[in-house]
């Protein structure tokens, strides 16, 4: 094990970027649900950047866009994912984009922002990151002020964000092609992987990266699938395989202890997020829907109870193309700290659509309280000069 210290500097806020690519946020509540950071465009250039909406007022403030760092040298980058999130103790947020520019391959800048506190912004550059934005497809995993990070299929970094500590560890030959999910209460770390017994889930030690295996088992995930862990680290879910239709499993201990059919023969679902809710008795996810009878997409919310209760959803917004299955992947929800309202951004479906219509950009709240699920649309100006900014 080898540690050693990343250079950081301090970042003014009034960098720019234009952001041409695609990119995935997720909103994020603060630790008292009173704030939602999502992703808005910045001015009539059609920067993207990280916005707070106060719940409270009911008004939005721009409060970051990613820059690039080197040689001492501040510039312009197009990060192809950009993601930001509250810290545990709501008085710092973290945004997180890949270092590779239009690629968004190697590297990556870590920024730590204070919330409405005299303080520098803090910027960490991890140049040696592989395939980081594969990386930020998930949120990352922050344990008090300690960020963990995948460095390569079988390494881990782990980096203090108060001083900048940088410590490196590489797991036993056994783990192959690992990924780190959050633990939902925010206090610890998961681990998935490939292992010569099958895939693999873990609870790893926040202190000696010690991996305390949970579950092994075999099924694979459907593309466009989303991986949940319930609060209690007992069951796993995802949506599995199914030439016919879309079919999400819930395994505990390994085995299968539910499934379920979704939507109809002949409809395709891809997801960009789901979280058992806090009782554990149902899934929340955003979704992708399309089907062979029509062109478009339909986006939205679903709850998806784990017994044979109706399936509650919600369509926020369609567009005339279907696009693909990763397109589910930049429209992530966030769900409130007391599970009682869900939050999703369509900034970035915009970004990938050319006729997309400027009503459907927005922050949409969901009160998952309300029998009809009440939307509350926050709307997110889009740019004038729009061609210019996407293309």
């Amino acid at each position: 094990m080898k540690t050693h210290r990343t250079r950081n500097a301090v970042l003014a806020l009034t960098g720019v970027v234009a952001l041409t690519l695609y990119i995935l946020a997720c909103t994020s509540f603060s630790p008292d649900d009173t704030k939602v950071i999502y992703p808005a465009f910045d001015g009539p250039g059609g920067a993207v950047g990280i916005a707070v909406y106060d719940r409270e007022t009911g008004r939005s403030e721009p409060l970051f866009v990613p820059i690039g760092y080197e040689n001492g040298i501040t510039n312009t980058v197009k990060p192809r994912l950009v993601r930001a999130q509250w810290l545990a103790d709501g008085q710092s947020i973290t945004v997180a984009w890949p270092g590779g520019g239009d690629a968004g391959g190697d590297g990556l800048y870590l920024a730590l922002l204070p919330w409405r506190a005299r303080a520098p912004i803090r910027l960490f550059e991890l140049p040696s990151i592989e395939k980081s934005a594969s990386g930020l497809m998930q949120p990352l995993c922050i344990v008090g002020d300690r960020v963990f990070i995948v460095e390569t299929n079988r390494q881990i970094l782990r980096l203090d964000l108060k001083t900048g500590e940088l410590v490196r560890h590489e797991l036993d030959e056994e783990w192959d092609q690992v990924a780190l999910l959050p633990a939902p209460d925010g206090t610890g770390v998961f681990c998935f992987g490939e292992r010569e017994e099958g895939r693999t889930v873990g609870r790893l030690d926040p202190g000696s990266f010690a991996i305390t295996s949970i579950m092994t088992f075999t099924n694979k995930a459907a593309q466009g699938s989303f991986l949940a862990i319930d609060r209690r680290a007992q069951r796993f879910a995802f949506a599995q395989e199914n030439s016919d239709q879309c079919e999400l499993v819930v395994l505990e201990k390994g085995a299968p202890v539910f499934t379920r059919l979704l939507g109809a023969k002949g409809e395709k679902w891809a997801f960009g997020s789901a979280l058992f809710t806090p009782r554990g008795d149902a899934l929340c996810a955003s979704f992708q829907r399309t089907a062979q009878s029509r062109k478009g997409a339909d986006y939205g919310l679903v709850e998806i109870p784990l017994n044979s209760d109706a399936v509650r959803q919600v369509m926020l917004l369609s567009t005339p193309e279907s696009g693909d299955e990763n397109d589910a992947r930049i429209f992530q929800a966030g769900i409130s700290h007391d599970g009682s309202t869900a939050a999703v951004a369509s900034t970035y479906l915009a970004c990938q659509n050319g006729d997309f219509k400027a009503e459907d950009c927005a922050l949409f709240l969901i009160d998952l309280k309300d029998p009809k699920w009440k939307v509350t649309k926050v709307a997110i100006p889009m740019p004038a000069r729009r061609q210019e900014a996407f293309k």
